[in-house]
């Protein structure tokens, strides 16, 4: 059965946790986004350089994709002779060549490739026996939250962004929804609520939430009113790893 550990659980702020990262292992080995603190996390679970397949970037803020220039330079230097495949949505060829020669220039033209593939919102890619597609959430910038579906088990993870019509059609009947909760009523612009996301859950069947991303403001009211509503909610921590 597929699983997922939690590398990081961290809003783009938060002085403790490492910003929010998964490491999805079925088929195919999956980072989901690789901010700027998730490199050294990733590194604490493994230290293998050929341990990924792909990495998922779900939009551009730096806390989910910043780390890439790190974490692929230290795979060259380790060895990595195995292509490896960045995806995400439109324009994402461009934007990683700019990231890339910003971070260290000239540094990615030897070794292993880095291949580029954009998945458009509604669409779906294969990756192994893995299915995945995504659909855009409310955000700042263009957010592609994603599902991925493998041996009738489908994780759904939101990046950032309050939930949308698109998203709640993504995430129906999911077994495992990982959300960012920013506050626990009346989140932000751009972010979610634990009001907000627990509605639209139970509305389209969500077997069991896992919220992440949590305002470092509003932690300890997030922990008591998941707490309140059942153990169908759980607040990971960095390291945890739970089945899909």
């Amino acid at each position: 059965m597929p699983e997922v550990t939690f590398v990081g659980t961290g809003e783009a702020f938060d002085p403790e946790l490492p910003n929010t990262s998964l490491l999805y292992r079925g088929s195919t080995a999956l980072l989901i986004d690789c901010g700027y603190r998730v490199p050294h996390a990733l590194w604490a679970i493994s230290r293998d350089p050929s341990l990924l397949d792909a990495i998922y970037i779900s939009h551009l803020h730096a806390d989910h994709s910043f780390g890439l220039p790190a974490l692929l330079l230290w795979m060259r230097e380790e060895g990595r002779t195995r292509p490896l495949t960045v995806i995400g949505g439109p324009g994402l060829d461009a934007w990683l060549t700019k990231l890339l020669e910003l971070g260290y220039p000239g540094s990615y033209d030897q070794g292993f490739t880095i291949e580029r593939k954009e998945l458009a919102p509604g669409s779906k890619l294969y990756l192994a026996g893995a299915i995945l597609s995504n659909a855009k959430s409310q955000h700042g910038v263009r957010n592609l939250s994603l599902r991925i579906d493998e041996q009738e088990r489908s994780l759904c993870y939101s990046g950032d962004g309050a939930p949308s019509d698109a998203t709640e059609a993504l995430y129906r009947e999911a077994s495992l929804l990982v959300h960012e909760c920013y506050a626990a009523q009346d989140g932000p612009g751009g972010h979610a609520s634990l009001d907000a996301i627990a509605s639209m859950a139970a509305r389209v069947h969500v077997q069991s939430l896992c919220l992440v991303h949590l305002g470092r403001a509003h932690k300890t009211a997030i922990h008591d009113d998941a707490r309140a509503r059942g153990p169908w909610i759980r607040i990971p921590a960095p390291g945890d790893t739970v089945q899909v």
